[in-house]
């Protein structure tokens, strides 16, 4: 894989986003989790006790999605299962000490990626 700061001047948004999306899915890999797993992982991390709703906003995807990778994520052990309330319809997500540890593994291994895309924010800006 090029590594993300080459040839980054002159890349549209899109250009640039896309690299990221591949750079991120490279660093991810080896944790066994994709960039939308991740992302949840680590929303989750931020807001404890959120709904599936919540989440799909805050990321821009399709409810359905965000469930299916609910429960792939529950699958895995790295959600709690919620408790049961008279609504089943709201559902709070929390991670599992499984997935909260996971979520620190990720936020170690895209640290650089975080920088790197400063880098080139900073780069577009001048």
């Amino acid at each position: 894989m090029v590594p993300f700061q080459d040839n980054i001047s002159g890349l549209s948004t899109l250009e640039t986003v896309l690299r990221l999306q591949g750079f991120f899915r490279h660093r991810l890999q080896p944790l066994g989790v994709s960039p939308i797993q991740a992302g949840m992982l680590l929303y989750l991390d931020r807001h404890p006790q959120c709904q599936v709703i919540e989440i799909a906003s805050a990321l821009c995807i399709q409810n359905l999605a965000a469930v299916k990778t609910v429960q792939l994520l529950q699958r895995n052990g790295w959600l709690r299962k919620p408790q049961a309330n008279a609504n089943r319809k709201i559902v709070k997500l929390q991670l599992s000490d499984k997935g909260t540890a996971l979520a620190q593994k990720i936020k170690e291994n895209i640290e650089v990626t975080d920088k790197l895309f400063a880098l080139a924010a900073s780069d577009k800006a001048a």
